[in-house]
């Protein structure tokens, strides 16, 4: 009679599951983005939000709530209903970052998410206003922060992002220290550095391109392994001697942990089919970013290696949230 008890609730669970996925495939979807419109994120999930509609057969809409380092977007999406009708654009500040620099989080990046697929990545670039700081290379920044401590103003597209931590573990490396000025988002940021407001900025390169055509600003460095082909005069941290920043952007889809397993892999296949057309690729290399490849089955190692190393870049680094 056990038994016979327990296979009923296991075909009811099973009901239930495949009724919500159903459900979902005649309801929209929300992808919540912790950043304002304009910026080199909020433009990866565009392209994401379209190519896996079309997959998909359903309407996907980009919703946009910046704020707190991602906190309130990631908490909207971890309380969200788990029917895979609300999923979270999160990079490695909402997923590796925060936990380590702030002290209280309303949710759990460990427990409260489900990975859904890889976006994509981009690489970062420094960028220097030299109408503020009248310098020429990383060399001349740093010795001329090392004068002036917390004279020097960089802004980033929030407190704890990774342009933030970006920042900070480059002049710990350095051994000088910047004044930290956080906004909500890419887009106010970048609209300060060209007006000279502040003097500094890290900004993903699908942004930081376009910019150089102004003048007055000028890219000293980026944050991956390689030089980028859209600016290859410009070296990398790790030919700098600031190895620690060898790392793009990188950027996925989450669920709420409890999301039924059919709806899960619904959505899961999705990403996976988009991430193997040419068609996305391409998407993304017009805009200076680039397809990574993660399956759900190597999502966990990943993951784990990502919230090490960060972690250890907080400590290291002495970051802290204003």
């Amino acid at each position: 009679m056990v038994c016979m008890r327990r296979r009923a609730v296991l075909a009811a669970g099973m009901v239930l599951s495949a009724s919500a996925a159903r459900g979902q495939e005649n309801r929209p979807l929300r992808l919540v983005v912790p950043f304002p419109a304009g910026g080199p994120a909020d433009s990866l999930a565009r392209i994401a939000a379209g190519a896996l509609g079309e997959r998909l057969g359903q309407t996907v809409v980009v919703d946009n709530r910046p704020g707190a380092g991602g906190n309130i977007a990631a908490e909207y999406v971890a309380r969200s209903a788990p029917d895979g009708t609300a999923l979270l654009l999160a990079g490695q500040a909402i997923m590796c970052i925060n936990k380590a620099l702030y002290p209280h989080l309303s949710y759990d990046p460990d427990a409260d998410f489900a990975f859904v697929g890889m976006v994509g990545g981009n690489a970062n670039v420094l960028l220097l206003n030299t109408t503020v700081v009248p310098v020429r290379d990383l060399a001349g920044l740093a010795e001329r922060a090392r004068a002036e401590p917390r004279r020097i103003a960089f802004g980033s597209n929030g407190a704890g992002s990774l342009a933030h931590l970006t920042v900070e573990v480059m002049a710990s490396a350095t051994g000088c220290s910047f004044l930290h000025v956080p906004y909500r988002g890419s887009a106010p940021m970048q609209t300060d550095l060209i007006a000279g407001r502040i003097a500094l900025a890290v900004t993903g390169a699908p942004g930081a391109v376009p910019l150089l055509q102004n003048p007055t600003l000028r890219a000293l460095a980026v944050t991956t392994p390689h030089r980028l082909a859209a600016l290859p005069d410009v070296p990398t941290f790790t030919e700098l001697g600031v190895p620690a920043l060898n790392a793009p952007s990188w950027f996925g889809l989450f669920a709420p942990a409890v999301t039924p397993a059919p709806v899960l892999a619904r959505l899961q296949e999705g990403m996976q089919a988009v991430n193997a057309s040419q068609a996305y690729c391409d998407a993304l290399a017009k805009q200076s970013s680039e397809q990574l490849a993660l399956s759900p089955e190597q999502a966990p190692e990943f993951l784990r290696a990502e919230r090490a190393t960060w972690s250890q870049a907080v400590r290291s680094s002495g970051a802290t949230v204003e």
